[in-house]
């Protein structure tokens, strides 16, 4: 597994936490590109200066193949320690260390810039028209703070949502670090949540330290030129916040004065959807079967999130991450006098979405040597494929462990659920044996009338051959 650590230290003048921190600087400057508002500085010059707002991004890896799928997590951010009364819940026990305070008041999720609704909890909805603006690994940049699954550059690709915190309405009223803790849970088919180092799956834990300090004092030290992109302090700004820093899982350690600290930051949340490829395909054999019939093949797909679209292969795109088909897109009417099952044009379908039942079924055709590809089926997905063998006899090899059909005939059938990359290859066979004796019955005419023929001219020949010896 890689992690690309997204590092990004703004705004001239601000504190600047070490490592991978989520550093900001002026008034609620963020890490990852500052939100802005324009104020009139001491020269009466508009400059721009930062919000009281810090975003972090919430990414979903999957498979290349992978649609993205519909799922929906939600955020909740609460002070650290909702048991203890007193302001200060870490203390500073040798003075190399800054004491930590209690969060106050919840700042407000956002989403994309669109409030969710609560102060204290956020809904982050990923969807299938979030397809189009998904990133594949090979073109994601190098500082995206992503975590892959594996190392192979091009096989996954993410989406992405941006949440934001909004501190504006949090009354801070004293300098300090003032911590609180990102709570994220969902329960989604497929989907492994970013765990962080609390290894609990469904309630992960994101700490987050907000350095406020006193604005006159942070004024001062600034120089002149820095000066005149803040506001003048005066009675109604005494604080600002100078940094934020988010640390993996719950952090119970304070943070060191000199920045040194060893505790995992980090910048984002991550959780992968695990999805697999359904293939299958058709063989003809014996001396009776047709390679150029079309049979029809049923698939029905179950227990799927309502919604789900999925991709159908039906020939090689060129990406060697994909899984491919091999099979006709369009077929005629009546396209040769062996095939029964379609008497009009078909047009095979690129995609088919799963009903509000969680199911969906459709007919797809193929003849010999032929396969067709259902990309993105999620973990624990279940399928049916019913091969239209007509008066062939059927039989199918899979590679699916957890294959349950009782008989390899001519239904294959996964009903606990998929795990893994599947192909299933389904055989037709027509066999004629050619009866005994025919061989026999249609040649003794033929050497009768050899023998008779053979006699007539030697008859003939020998009638000749007297007939000259009496002319002498």
């Amino acid at each position: 597994m890689k992690k690309r650590n997204f590092l990004a230290v703004l705004a001239s003048c601000a504190v600047v936490a070490s490592m991978f921190p989520m550093t900001v600087g002026a008034v609620g400057s963020n890490y990852s590109g500052l939100t802005t508002e324009t104020i009139a500085n001491a020269d009466g010059d508009a400059v721009s200066i930062s919000k009281n707002t810090m975003p972090f991004d919430k990414y979903l890896v999957m498979d290349v193949n992978a649609n993205v799928p519909n799922a929906a997590f939600n955020f909740a951010i609460a002070k650290y320690d909702d048991t203890k009364a007193d302001r200060e819940v870490i203390k500073d026990a040798d003075s190399t260390h800054l004491a930590v305070l209690n969060g106050i008041s919840n700042p407000v999720f956002t989403v994309d810039s669109t409030k969710t609704g609560s102060n204290t909890a956020g809904e982050v909805k990923f969807v299938q028209a979030d397809k189009a603006n998904t990133v594949t690994e090979g073109a994601a940049s190098a500082d995206t703070a992503v975590v892959w699954n594996d190392a192979t550059s091009g096989n996954e690709k993410y989406a992405k949502k941006t949440l934001t915190l909004d501190f504006g309405s949090v009354g801070f009223d004293e300098p300090g670090v003032y911590r609180y803790l990102i709570t994220e849970t969902g329960d989604n088919q497929g989907v492994a949540n970013d765990t962080g180092v609390t290894g609990e799956a469904k309630n992960t834990y994101r700490t987050l330290d907000v350095y406020v300090e006193d604005y006159a004092g942070y004024y001062a030290n600034l120089s002149a030129e820095d000066q005149k992109k803040y506001p003048v302090p005066t009675a109604d700004k005494k604080l600002l916040i100078t940094s934020y820093v988010m640390y993996n899982g719950k952090n119970d350690a304070a943070p060191s004065k000199d920045g040194d600290n060893t505790v995992e930051k980090s910048t984002s949340y991550t959780n992968t959807y695990t999805s697999y490829d359904l293939t299958f395909s058709k063989t003809v054999t014996g001396n009776q079967g047709s390679k150029d019939k079309y049979f029809a093949f049923t698939l029905t797909i179950e227990n799927a999130v309502p919604n789900t679209v999925y991709d159908i292969s039906y020939a090689d795109d060129g990406n060697d991450n994909t899984t491919d088909g091999n099979a006709d897109v369009s077929i005629s009417a009546n396209p040769n006098s062996a095939t029964t099952v379609i008497t009009k044009d078909v047009t095979q379908p690129a995609t088919i979405t799963v009903g509000a039942d969680g199911t969906v079924t459709q007919v797809f055709y193929l003849q010999n040597g032929q396969s067709i590809a259902v990309r993105g089926l999620a973990k624990d997905t279940k399928y049916t494929v019913v091969d239209g063998k007509e008066d062939y006899v059927a039989s199918y090899t899979t590679d699916d462990t957890n294959d349950t059909a009782n008989e390899k005939t001519d239904t294959a059938a996964n009903t606990t659920g998929i795990a893994q990359d599947v192909t299933v290859n389904f055989t037709n066979n027509r066999q004629g044996t050619i009866p005994t004796g025919v061989i026999l019955s249609v040649a003794a005419p033929v050497v009768i009338g050899l023998a008779v023929l053979g006699g007539i001219i030697f008859l003939v020949i020998r009638n000749k051959k007297r007939d000259a010896e009496e002319e002498e």
